[in-house]
């Protein structure tokens, strides 16, 4: 009996050992103490600096060089990304994104946000309606060494336009005629 318990005791602790060793974040995501308020932090800037005030001078200090953004599916080069920002801030000038909620796991951040402006510019293919608009949405930062690697945004891109009184393949047309200028200037 007693080399039974032995052995039950055994295989008990081995299991325990193996469960807590999966349950453990490996090296690559670790994140150390304090690290998730410093990753709000940066990730906040992007909300609070880049769009609302259009702080384009600090992306150097917020993303890595090599940062990916995909938005909506799509994917885009960090260059494409700012690029795409501005022509909303050139549509918008009025733009604030506000956080609603904002979370860290580990080495991601994610914030649930509001965008709120008055299309009075042109920009991303967008004519001047003068018609307020209101978008929410959610995006989910990677960081690595305090700056951001990776982006996922998502928003309802069809009721933006639906809001400004746009069509979406009259949008499709602006962009693609955009496109095109600049490819031959």
């Amino acid at each position: 009996m007693r080399k039974l318990s032995l052995i039950c005791f055994m295989m008990c602790s081995a299991l325990a050992l193996t469960w807590g060793q999966a349950t453990q974040p490996n090296a690559k995501t670790q994140v150390q103490p304090g690290m998730g308020e410093k990753n709000k932090a940066v990730t906040r800037q992007v909300f609070d600096d880049l769009f609302s005030k259009g702080r384009y001078d600090l992306i150097d200090q917020i993303y890595t060089r090599d940062c990916v953004v995909h938005t909506n599916n799509k994917n885009f080069r960090l260059e494409e990304a700012i690029e795409e920002g501005k022509g909303f801030r050139s549509a918008a000038p009025d733009l604030v994104m506000k956080v609603n909620r904002i979370a860290d796991r580990g080495d991601r951040v994610m914030v649930d946000w509001t965008a709120i402006g008055t299309n009075t510019g042109t920009g991303n293919g967008l004519p001047a309606t003068g018609k307020h608009l209101q978008v929410h949405g959610n995006s989910q930062f990677r960081l690595v060494n305090g700056k951001i690697a990776e982006v996922w945004n998502n928003f309802d891109k069809h009721d933006m336009l639906r809001q400004l009184g746009v069509s979406q393949e009259k949008h499709e047309d602006e962009k693609h005629e955009k496109h095109e200028h600049e490819k031959h200037n």
